[in-house]
């Protein structure tokens, strides 16, 4: 046998992309829907945006108010008197807290910038201040007991006595301070008031009960100092020592001091003008032991105090705060005052603590105070709601859940505060009903899918029900609307009407397609709006009220979405025009709405009909799988006109009109994942339209790709394989593998693994029998399908190969007229040179199982061009040695094709065609004598094996040939 040539056309790997679509890069057609195109739309549809009433969008604002603030914005200015009034106080204050403080400048400047009243009016205003008798300040104490104080006696008792005083910040780190204590102080003139509380004897745990006041000089850098001592006043003489002799007069007049026990020291800044009780730990002189804690209360009140009523002190606080935030606001966002976080500065601040420590104001009237002018300023540009939560919680904490105007009578007021308290109430009440209302509408004043949107609804429904802690205002109320859980839940439902019903107006819609579209959009919104509900908005609500939203939101989307997709859906069946991909869309929608649903309470899905919400749309079913059908064939018809029929990745080789079919396939399976029925017998139906819609695609995209493979081969003098060609087999072969990977075996095993449905066949066979039926079934439509698809990738093979004889043929004879004397690589090289270019683009493009085969196809045509060549060679002497020849090229090319095992075997290569061939030949290459051997030779072997069989029965011929 001659030497084959080196084979360069042999691939060691065969890659098979199954996932082909989901890995390979962006196809030129990229759809999202199975009803859905590429560059144009089976069916037309149009958009519509709804837009929300006219009286809602007067009502939208960027605050979250439901207030026109152009029109009320004129009533937020004070007028000049007032103005002067409240700088009058401001300065009142100021000089009056602070009158012993030396520098005075920063608060002067301020209050002279947040007014803006002439020069010269402020200037007589402040030495009008300047130049009264100054009211300062009082430190209002009581030392209430005293805890976990040190043993100081013998007896493990202790005789613990206060004293108290105020140093200065600046005279706080002195070493003398360090090491002294008050009583010394005083007399060095540190001190100028001190107070001592009495002795209570034998206790770690002494209880007081002592009110002390003391003078404040300046609030900003004074220091309160509370020291704890042991009493040792008695006079020790040596009678009272046990055991102790003739040393009485060394111990007669000896006096021993008092014990120190520990101290505190406390910032003025840090006490509260309203004041409240605390606890405070006692340090040694170093600081470096604690020495128990001492438990007292402590406030401010000015000299002031009791020379104004209380109503008048109220007034005068309105119009400073109010003043103040007309400042701050414009100062904090000078462009636009809306939605004002209610932040003031430092300054600001410190003016209005003086102030109500200055005139000894009630922590839960500067509350009030505060709230009610905020509230006035949220009417018009908008507060956020935070601050509200602020205030309530300060008035909350100071009256409980007690009445609030009895809060407000303990406050110490020396006037009844019978009128201010219904003024705080009826500020309170219009805060709530303003609350009220902005929750009625918050779906339109604010966009709760964004963080901003569901943290101002929060904040919201906090204020809210701080509100409703409040007994005597809740006691104002309906009595429909005293239970938080009863408002908030109405007020959730009226803001889900109103908002539906911006959106979706029927009435405003004459078509069918029209409503559907808009009901599509509506649902859309529904399904973000219920993620956003279930994620963020529910838990806090839940968390801060006990009130399940997302219940109240499914309960109010199912009174009015689901019957209007009912409706829709039954007057639409009835319709020739359909829409298949706004429907479907709708469908889908619908549903995912309903997997949220699932997760509510049992009690809470008792009744509601969105549960059912698969029946809707059974009878758009059959259209929406007959638009799939429809929209694909379209489709393919677009990606196999656009389709270069190039390579789309290094890794595979395939063309971009097979990637969009097969990822209409993957959305028929997605389609199918996403239907859910309850009705065995429908189901069964379904199965049998899908399948056929997915086998009636994958034979069209054959059908049309199949058309396309030799568009460029007429007339071509010597055919060459090409890249086009092995894409074109590759798309058909993969369309089949699609259907069934494993056509001999099992038909069914690829598709019906992507669509599950096995899953859905054992669920037919448990409900009605009919399961494996089912399977059988639609197993035989996928196989029929695949087998179709396998005759095109044959017939396609076979014009390929028909392609490659006339070449060979040619090849061949002019091997045969080569000369006598060449050999056989010689006269074979320019067929060698011509299969291994167009084997080795084969190999390097083809699948592996189109290759073997095809491989396989050229090896008989190859054979089969030998063989005519032989029946054409002429009968003449001396012809022997072309005889030889063509065997020599029947062995040589036999190689070829085996490349070294790494091509065709054995049993691939040695068809009956090849064995009659060589045989042929073999005779052929015979002379007469070796003719007539082989011959006599043969039939003696055909003798030898009938010895013994009935037809054995002449005896047996010997032959000699000399």
């Amino acid at each position: 046998m001659a030497k084959a040539p080196p084979t360069i056309w042999v691939r060691k790997n065969y890659a098979l992309s199954a996932e082909l679509s989901r890995t390979v890069s962006t196809p030129q057609c990229s759809p999202t829907s199975v009803f859905t195109g590429t560059s144009k739309e089976p069916i037309k549809e149009t958009s519509i945006e709804v837009d929300a009433p006219e009286a809602l969008k007067e009502t939208r604002t960027a605050n979250g108010t439901l207030h026109d603030s152009q029109s009320d914005a004129e009533t937020w200015v004070l007028k000049q008197d007032e103005l002067e009034q409240a700088f009058q106080v401001a300065v009142n204050t100021t000089v009056g807290a602070m009158s012993l403080e030396p520098n005075l400048k920063e608060m002067k400047d301020y209050i002279n910038e947040a007014f803006g009243l002439p020069e010269q009016v402020s200037a007589n205003l402040w030495d009008k201040a300047e130049h009264k008798q100054p009211s300062r300040l009082k430190l209002c104490g009581k030392l209430i007991s005293a805890r976990d104080i040190p043993a100081m006696d013998a007896n493990g008792k202790s005789d613990p006595y206060c004293v108290v005083g105020i140093i200065l910040e600046s005279d706080r780190n002195r070493d003398k301070v360090k090491t002294g204590h008050l009583v010394q102080w005083k007399k060095e003139g540190f001190v100028t008031h001190v107070f001592r509380s009495t002795t209570k004897t034998a206790t770690l745990e002494p209880e007081w009960n002592e009110d002390f006041e003391l003078p404040i000089d300046n609030l900003g850098e004074q220091v309160l100092v509370i020291e704890v001592w042991d009493s040792d006043e008695k006079t020790v003489g040596v009678s009272e020592i046990k055991g102790a002799k003739g040393i009485g007069a060394f111990f007669k007049d000896l006096k021993r001091t008092d014990d120190f026990i520990g101290r505190t020291f406390l910032s003025l800044k840090e006490i509260q003008p309203q004041g409240g009780p605390g606890t405070l730990i006692l340090h040694s002189h170093t600081a470096k032991h604690q020495r128990g804690n001492i438990w007292v209360h402590l406030s401010m009140k000015g000299q002031e105090e009791g020379k104004i009523s209380l109503t008048t002190k109220m007034d005068q606080s309105i119009l400073l705060f109010k003043a103040l935030v007309m400042y701050e606001a414009k100062k904090g966002n000078p462009n636009c005052q809306h939605n004002w976080d209610a932040e003031m500065s430092v300054v600001a601040k410190e003016l209005l603590t003086r102030h109500t420590a200055y005139y000894g104001i009630d922590e839960t009237y500067q509350a009030a105070v505060h709230l009610s002018v905020l509230f006035d300023y949220h009417k018009i540009f908008g507060v956020q709601p935070r601050r509200f939560s602020q205030f309530l919680d300060h008035i909350i904490n100071a009256s409980g859940r007690k009445l609030l105007s009895v809060a407000l009578s303990q406050s110490g007021a020396s006037d009844s505060p019978g009128d201010w308290v219904d003024k705080v109430l009826g500020a309170l009440q219009g805060l709530l009903t303003e609350v009220y209302d902005i929750l009625c509408n918050h779906l339109i004043l604010m966009d709760v899918t964004t963080t901003s949107g569901v943290q101002s609804l929060t904040e919201w429904i906090q204020v809210m029900a701080k509100l409703y802690q409040l007994d005597d205002l809740v006691a104002k109320l309906p009595v429909d609307r005293r239970s938080l859980k009863t408002a908030l839940e109405g007020s959730i439902k009226m803001s889900f009407v109103k908002w539906y019903h911006s959106l979706y107006d029927m009435s405003r819609l004459e078509s069918i397609l029209l409503q559907c579209y808009a009901l599509k959009a509506v649902s859309e919104s529904c399904l973000s709006l219920c993620s956003t509900i279930q994620n963020s908005i529910s838990p806090e609500v839940k968390r801060l009220t006990g009130v399940d939203y997302l219940a109240i939101y499914v309960a109010s989307l199912d009174t009015l979405f689901s019957p209007a997709v009912m409706d829709l859906m039954e007057r639409w069946s009835q319709k020739k025009e359909l829409a298949a991909t706004t429907s479907y869309a709708l469908y889908l929608n619908t549903k995912r709405m309903c997997v949220i649903t699932k997760q509510l309470e049992a009690t809470d899905l008792k009744g509601l009909q969105l549960m059912n919400c698969q029946c809707w749309f059974k009878k758009m079913v059959p259209v929406w799988l007959n638009a799939a059908l429809v929209t694909c064939k379209e489709r393919i018809d677009r990606a196999v006109e656009e389709d270069k029929i190039a390579i789309v990745t290094d890794e595979v080789c395939y063309s971009s009109s097979l990637v969009d079919t097969l990822t209409f396939f993957h959305q028929m399976v997605d389609f199918w994942n996403n239907l859910e029925w309850t009705s065995p017998e429908e189901t069964y139906a379904f199965v049998g339209e899908l399948i056929n819609c997915i086998t009636d695609a994958a034979k069209y995209y054959v059908e049309q790709i199949y058309t396309r493979a030799f568009e460029h081969t007429s007339g071509m003098e010597q055919f060459s394989i090409t890249v086009r060609e092995c894409i074109i087999l590759n798309n058909m072969k993969h369309m089949q593998l699609m259907l069934s990977p494993e056509p001999s075996s099992s038909a069914v095993a690829g598709l019906l693994d992507e669509l599950e449905l096995h899953k859905t066949f054992d669920w037919l066979q448990q409900e009605i029998g009919i399961g494996e039926q089912g399977r059988i079934l639609v197993g035989n439509v996928v196989k029929s399908a695949a087998e179709d698809i396998g005759q095109k990738i044959t017939s396609e093979s076979e014009k390929l190969v028909m392609q490659f004889i006339p070449a060979i043929r040619v090849f061949i004879d002019e091997a045969m007229q080569a000369a006598q004397g060449a050999t056989i690589e010689q006269v074979l090289s320019p067929l060698g040179e011509y299969l291994n270019t167009n084997l080795k683009t084969l190999s390097s493009n083809l699948l592996f199982s189109v290759f073997r085969n095809l491989l396989e196809d050229i090896w008989m045509a190859t054979v089969d061009a030998l063989s005519k060549s032989v029946s054409t060679l002429p009968k003449k002497p001396n012809q022997k040695y072309l005889y030889q020849r063509l065997r020599e090229s029947l062995e040589f090319l036999r190689g070829f094709f085996n490349a070294g095992g790494e091509g065709l075997t054995d049993e691939q290569l040695k068809t009956e065609q090849y064995k009659v061939l060589l045989n042929d030949l073999d005779l052929m290459c015979l002379s007469t004598r070796e003719l007539v051997l082989r011959c006599c030779a043969d039939l003696a072997e055909q003798q030898a094996k009938a010895v013994g069989s009935p037809e054995h029965k002449y005896g047996e011929l010997t032959l000699s040939v000399g």
